[in-house]
């Protein structure tokens, strides 16, 4: 690689917790974000749900981007909104969420946001979600975002075909590329060299076992430390490189075991782990 990408930590990555659980996170936020910063890390991806604990805990807007900036944390990305293309109770819900997205972009300074289509078959037609997915990109472009959209290896936007499409035409649209998304969805590496630059918005890398164990939604939470797994990440970084793209990888490990390490430990071996890939 001609020049080394930035690393940034992703949520799930650094919380202690699996995802959907009770709380947001086992480990204060300084104390996440320092861990962080003495890995080696540039920034973090932040889940928007964190906010909303740590504004009730008491921590005000200006204390956690002074904890972010004291800590050399300038790349800074939101996850992870889903149902944003829902009406009725579901719908109502996505609106809140939407609004704490918005405040905690503010508050810590992020540019993007990751949002998920339709990961229940819920027959969503094509043009419907795009009609939505435009709607959702103008509310978050009054606020200075963009909204990063992600293919998801069991959503309706699972291939590169689609999820261009559904951005087709919408100036602060762009997509999330995660590696276990390309490779338990079956995405060849040369579709991924099709994707303007400009338009890939947050890369997320991770690993995995050579075989699938169960449903891709339950083998999802089996995630590997980079190099420890089946997948091409050299392939895929050098397909990434093809398409002009320099943005920061997140490191995005989910599993109980990554979960249940200490905070110190986690940081470090999720730094060095992908570090390893651009020596």
């Amino acid at each position: 690689m001609a020049t080394p990408r930035a690393l940034i930590c992703s949520s799930h990555t650094i919380s202690g917790v699996m995802p959907g659980g009770p709380v947001p996170s086992r480990h204060r936020f300084a104390q996440r974000v320092e861990a962080c910063a003495k890995a080696g890390y540039s920034g973090m991806c932040l889940h928007f749900r964190d906010y909303g604990w740590q504004r009730n805990a008491g921590l005000s807007d200006e204390a956690l981007r002074d904890t972010l900036e004291r800590n050399g944390m300038r790349d800074i990305s939101l996850e992870f909104l889903v149902d944003w293309f829902l009406t009725g109770a579901a719908g109502e819900q996505a609106r809140a969420d939407e609004t704490t997205a918005y405040q905690a972009a503010h508050a810590y300074g992020a540019k993007s946001l990751n949002v998920g289509s339709d990961f229940r078959g819920r027959g969503i037609a094509p043009t419907t979600l795009r009609a939505r997915f435009r709607e959702l990109c103008e509310r978050a472009g009054e606020r200075g975002l963009s909204i990063a959209l992600e293919i998801v290896a069991w959503s309706d936007v699972r291939d590169v075909d689609t999820a261009l499409a559904v951005i087709d035409g919408i100036p602060n649209a762009g997509l999330v590329i995660d590696t276990w998304h390309v490779f338990r969805g079956g995405i060849a590496l040369i579709d991924i060299e099709r994707i303007p630059p400009e338009k890939i918005l947050c890369v997320q890398v991770n690993d995995a076992a050579s075989e699938t164990l169960g449903d891709l939604a339950s083998d999802t939470l089996r995630r590997k430390p980079c190099g420890e797994g089946s997948f091409d990440l050299s392939g895929f970084l050098a397909s990434l490189d093809r398409t002009g793209s320099q943005i920061p990888l997140s490191v995005e490990i989910i599993s109980k075991e990554f979960a249940a390490l200490d905070l110190q430990t986690a940081a470090r071996k999720s730094h060095d782990t992908a570090s390893s890939l651009l020596i």
